[in-house]
């Protein structure tokens, strides 16, 4: 397992779903895709609840992001960090309202003892329920800040946009996690210039490989970072792997 010394271990569950244990043993899970994601090792799917989940956080309402959410906060007692959008659907789907974070773009919360700034993404956030669309807010990022000062940009599926190196500037993130898969978000060309303009020392890559139409590799995000003169390690993580 690679390693970044910083006492938080990253986990890639496949897709766009990611883990993290925070420094005091927390656990956090970025869109909660698990028992249908056809890429989740079936050991990730025991442990997720075997191990329960302190908070879950929601990037936006594609069916591939938010697809075992409903069970899950069922079988733990996770609070759902959202945008406020999607707080009363969640309601309605007999989530208490006491459990349930709903805040906006440029805001801040606390999580699980994480510091949470939600952030701009380009990408739609719609929910199909049986067979009706529903509009589920915007899509969104979130900048996640450790108590040791470890800092992560999860950029949500997104394009790449000029707002990230408003992102660098502000919280310089130690990690970013990226989509680079293609055809619905960044492919890797764009994700290795949203790298030159955030500047994190590391990044791992995701959103690729679930389907074929998500063509995007770490190698060509890696050969596109030396085009753009982008010195961030690019760390490929196998499905279930994870770095502390």
């Amino acid at each position: 397992m690679a390693t970044m010394n910083r006492d938080t271990t990253i986990a890639w569950l496949g897709h766009g779903t990611f883990h993290i244990t925070t420094p005091e043993g927390k656990k956090l899970l970025i869109d909660p895709w698990v028992d249908t994601n056809p890429a989740c090792p079936d050991d990730w799917k025991t442990r997720v609840r075997t191990e329960g989940l302190d908070a879950i956080l929601i990037t936006h309402g594609h069916f591939d992001h938010i697809n075992d959410l409903l069970s899950l906060a069922t079988l733990t007692d996770a609070k759902i960090v959202c945008m406020f959008d999607l707080v009363s659907w969640l309601t309605a789907q007999g989530v208490g309202e006491e459990r349930i974070i709903g805040f906006n773009k440029g805001g801040t919360i606390e999580v699980a003892g994480v510091r949470a700034t939600m952030t701009k993404a380009e990408h739609s956030s719609t929910y199909n329920d049986n067979g009706t669309l529903l509009p589920l807010g915007e899509a969104v990022g979130y900048v996640l800040r450790m108590s040791n000062g470890f800092t992560i940009y999860h950029t949500g599926d997104t394009s790449v946009t000029y707002d990230m190196m408003i992102i660098g500037d502000l919280y310089q993130p130690d990690l970013t996690i990226l989509p680079i898969g293609d055809w619905f978000t960044m492919d890797p060309r764009q994700a290795a210039y949203a790298l030159k303009l955030i500047r994190s020392k590391y990044a791992i890559p995701g959103h690729y490989g679930t389907f074929p139409i998500l063509s995007g590799t770490p190698e060509q995000l890696r050969a596109h970072a030396q085009e753009f003169g982008v010195h961030t390690e690019v760390i490929a993580l196998q499905l279930g792997e994870s770095i502390a």
